[in-house]
């Protein structure tokens, strides 16, 4: 068995692989509640008519 040693800036890259999945999900996360009150304001303006 050969025990492999890190690079040097492994730890660089798990931090920006963790930031571009945290920027990602609260991309997502503000996208589908940005379309969830559009939604309800369309719904709430077809109600009032």
């Amino acid at each position: 068995m050969t025990t492999r040693t890190p690079a040097g800036n492994s730890t660089y890259k798990k931090l920006a692989v963790q930031w571009l999945n945290e920027v990602q999900f609260f991309n997502q996360t503000f996208v589908q509640a940005e379309s969830f009150v559009l939604r309800n304001r369309q719904l709430l303006i077809a109600a009032k008519r």
